[in-house]
């Protein structure tokens, strides 16, 4: 099989624009989208600052989507800058952080930043829809301070285990009985996009940790995700619960060495 061409690829993301903004209107009533709880957004702080430090940085958010996790960030006094693709998940995001966050429209992929202008980045459920990881992760890479580091939160949202496919299906039909939203605009378009992405037989950790290794970064470890999914999952309803433990969900912090090799 051939590789994607750039033009393939520019389709593709406007098919990803368009699929993500038609979502932007119902997306904060997902859980395991928008923060639900004080107790959750406490374990974002917690996963944060282990990630990060405690003091106040220069971070860079990518995708940031409808502001979840910038919300996370200035609630620690960092100084955000949010990014996403879809303009109307930008204008919700505006909605709730006004000035208190630089939001802007922009490629994860192809950023206009010059280098060496973040101390951190931080990106939630965006590697899976990468067109070019490598770029993106190049770019991550030049964007970064030296010392700098990278939180990838993320999943394998493609393979599953039998005990997994189980309680997906059982939550999904628990779900449908009580008449709950799927949350979701067009099936048959999701699963058109996601057969086309990079990663479209799925994303583990370690392929990611090897990539991200090959980009230059270096002192990559697992962080604590747990703890945010087990607090979702305590204000989920039961289906919505369920659900969240039907896929593997991880997250990976990386850093940029001080000094690059010559």
């Amino acid at each position: 099989m051939s590789a994607p061409t750039p033009q393939d690829n520019f389709s593709l993301k406007e098919e990803i624009r368009a699929y993500w903004s038609a979502r932007a209107e119902s997306f904060d009533l997902s859980y395991g989208h928008a923060i639900k709880s004080d107790r959750e957004l406490q374990a974002f702080q917690r996963l944060i600052r282990s990630s990060f430090g405690s003091k106040p940085l220069d971070v860079l958010d990518l995708a940031c989507g409808t502001g979840e996790i910038t919300r996370a960030l200035l609630s620690l006094n960092h100084r955000v800058t949010a990014l996403d693709f879809s303009e109307t998940m930008i204008a919700r995001a505006r909605a709730k952080h006004g000035k208190a966050a630089r939001i802007l429209l922009g490629d994860a992929e192809r950023l206009l930043d010059d280098d060496a202008s973040y101390d951190a980045l931080i990106t939630r459920h965006l590697v899976w829809t990468l067109t070019d990881p490598e770029a993106a992760f190049a770019e991550w890479f030049r964007v970064l301070r030296p010392g700098g580091r990278l939180l990838v939160i993320d999943g394998d949202w493609v393979n599953r285990s039998r005990w997994q496919a189980w309680v997906n299906r059982f939550g999904t039909w628990l779900r449908d009985r009580r008449g709950a939203p799927a949350h979701q605009i067009d099936a048959d378009t999701h699963a058109s996009i996601t057969s086309r992405f990079y990663f479209k037989d799925g994303l583990s950790r370690a392929r990611l940790e090897a990539m991200l290794t090959a980009a230059g970064f270096t002192e990559i470890t697992p962080a604590d995700y747990g703890q945010v999914v087990r607090e979702q999952q305590r204000a989920a309803p039961l289906h919505d619960a369920i659900r969240l433990a039907s896929s593997t969900r991880f997250a990976l912090v990386a850093r940029k060495p001080e000094a690059e090799a010559n």
